[in-house]
């Protein structure tokens, strides 16, 4: 019900600003009402149906065309002989129906995304109104609201994959999915990648678990770099030899000053996006929203 009523409220505030703009471009814009749509429809078949053309009317056809759709006329962008993709146009109603759908399908991104997207489709869904629906966003301007300043943005150099990787817990004991209260994030220097378990603890064994399972599949680091203290990475390091006896890895130096402005965004990342995906879902099963977070 509280989605339902934010959703609506949403709409309401994008319908109310979007009346202001449409107010100020005045007729000759590229938005028009259901009148406006209907009216420019009536036009192009009069224009196409006309022996002598006037001016008026050859600049219509040559903005305009139509098609059936399900037996309604919709108004498109003509085709050049080259062309196969139909663009239509869109009355000022359906703005946001569009915008909001396009918006879920690129997981929140922003406004370059959203205008690619709604480019392949709709001839007039500007980038005005693609800005003023991303002001009106709330999961997005709160993603834009926790952007930390100062952080430093130089990576530490490393030479290969897997020669540093760093894992790092984030502690969700507020908002527990049943036994899962842990998120752990394990992130190779190199390429960035990140891998993401869910844990019921923050116990060094659990931990070694988990990343017994990444390397695995992707081979073990040379170094293993942890924010939560040396004696955490030493315990962690020592359950993982209990368990792969063969294993050759350190404990690297925690709180690196090149490192640990990479792995603090990806940690602000991981909740954000989290927080996306529970909401578009509306779900509370955040260790499920890790797989398609990740």
């Amino acid at each position: 019900m509280a989605t339902e009523q934010s959703a609506r409220s949403f709409r309401e505030r994008f319908d109310t600003k979007c009346q202001e703009l449409f107010s100020a471009k005045g007729l000759n814009s590229f938005y028009f009402s259901n009148e406006q749509y209907l009216e420019i429809i009536n036009s192009v078949k009069s224009a196409k149906e006309a022996k002598s053309k006037t001016t008026l009317q050859y600049r219509r056809l040559k903005r305009f065309d139509l098609c059936s759709v399900s037996g309604v006329e919709k108004l498109i962008a003509p085709l050049s002989s080259s062309e196969t993709t139909i663009k239509y146009y869109v009355t000022n109603d359906e703005m946001f129906d569009i915008l909001h759908e396009t918006h879920l399908a690129v997981g929140h991104g922003g406004k370059h995304r959203m205008e690619k997207e709604c480019k392949k489709k709709y001839k007039n869904i500007t980038q005005e109104v693609i800005k003023l629906y991303l002001r009106l966003c709330e999961p997005c301007q709160k993603k834009l609201k926790s952007a930390k300043k100062g952080i430093v943005v130089k990576p530490l150099v490393s030479t290969e994959m897997n020669s540093r990787c760093q894992v790092d817990l984030i502690d969700m004991q507020s908002n527990p999915d049943g036994d899962f209260k842990f998120i752990m994030v394990y992130q190779d220097h190199l390429t960035k990648f990140v891998q993401l378990r869910a844990l019921t603890s923050k116990r060094a064994v659990e931990v070694a678990y988990k990343l017994l399972d990444i390397f695995c599949i992707f081979g073990a680091p040379s170094i293993l770099q942890s924010d939560n203290g040396r004696e955490f990475a030493n315990h962690v390091i020592e359950e993982l030899c209990s368990m792969w006896s063969g294993l050759k890895i350190v404990h690297g130096k925690p709180r690196h000053s090149q490192s640990q402005g990479s792995v603090e965004r990806a940690n602000q990342d991981v909740q954000n996006m989290l927080m996306t995906w529970m909401n578009d879902e509306n779900c509370k099963r955040w260790s499920e929203g890790l797989k398609f977070v990740q």
